[in-house]
C-alpha cells in the first residue's frame, strides 16, 4: 500500500508494510488470503534510503483511491537511522527477511544469522559493489564480528501469489573491531532492511 500511496516503486528506497499500534500487517501464509483495514483508523508505512531519495519519493505522496478506500495524508516525519557505537548489538526482525545467498545467484535463501550473510545486501548496498566482489571480502567480515546466542524463527508468507519461508528472531553481535563501515552497514539496514525484497517490506529490522 506505501508503494501505492507513492505512486509506485522508487529508486535507492525501501518502503515497509503497513504499520498499526507498533505492528506491520503482514500476511502470513496461515492467515486468510485477504487482509482487512479499518475505515477511520491511522496506518502509517516507513521510507527509508538515503535522504536524498527519501524526500524525491515523499514529493508523490498523496491522496489516492486504492480498493475503493481513499487514503488521505496525515503526517509525514522524517528521523535518521542512526545506530550507537557500542560493542554488543541486537537486531529485532520485524517482519520476515529472505536473506540472499553471498557467493552465488540462488533462489533458494539462507537461514543463518552469520553476520557476514544477514547484511549481504546491505553491505553490497553500501559499498556498492557486485555479489562476485562481496564474495571475495565476506568472510573477512567475520573477524570484525562475533555471532552471539541468538533466537531464529521461520515465517510462511503469501508475496506475490506464492508461500515463501523467510526468518525471524533477534540476532545478536559483539563487534570485535568498530570499523565504521559495520555500523554504517548496520545503518542501511536500519533504514531499508535486511536480505532481498526489501522495497516490499521484508526484513525490516530494530537495532539496539
Amino acid at each position: 500500500m506505501g508503494k501505492t500511496l507513492l505512486g509506485g516503486v522508487k529508486e535507492g528506497i525501501s518502503v515497509s508494510p503497513l504499520k498499526k499500534g507498533g505492528k506491520y500487517l503482514v500476511k502470513y501464509s496461515n492467515l486468510p488470503t485477504f487482509m482487512e483495514v479499518e475505515g477511520g483508523e491511522i496506518y502509517s508505512f516507513e521510507v527509508g534510503g538515503k535522504s536524498e531519495d527519501v524526500v524525491t519519493a515523499l514529493m508523490d505522496l498523496q491522496e489516492r483511491k486504492v480498493f475503493n478506500t481513499t487514503w488521505k495524508v496525515e503526517d509525514v516525519k522524517m528521523r535518521e537511522a542512526k545506530v550507537e557505537r557500542k560493542d554488543f548489538v541486537e537486531v529485532e526482525l520485524l517482519t520476515p527477511a529472505l536473506l540472499v545467498d553471498p557467493f552465488r545467484k540462488d533462489r533458494k535463501k539462507r537461514f543463518t544469522n552469520a553476520f557476514f550473510v544477514a547484511f549481504a545486501v546491505n553491505f553490497m548496498d553500501h559499498l556498492h559493489v557486485p555479489r562476485e566482489d562481496y564474495a571475495r571480502i565476506a568472510t573477512s567480515i567475520e573477524e570484525k564480528v562475533r555471532e552471539e546466542p541468538s533466537i531464529m524463527e521461520y515465517a510462511k508468507v503469501i508475496y506475490a501469489g506464492k508461500e515463501v519461508v523467510g526468518i525471524m528472531g533477534k540476532f545478536r553481535y559483539t563487534i570485535l573491531e568498530k570499523n565504521e563501515e559495520i555500523f554504517a552497514v548496520l545503518e542501511n539496514a536500519l533504514a531499508k532492511g535486511i536480505g532481498s525484497s526489501r522495497k516490499n517490506g521484508f526484513g525490516r529490522v530494530s537495532i539496539k
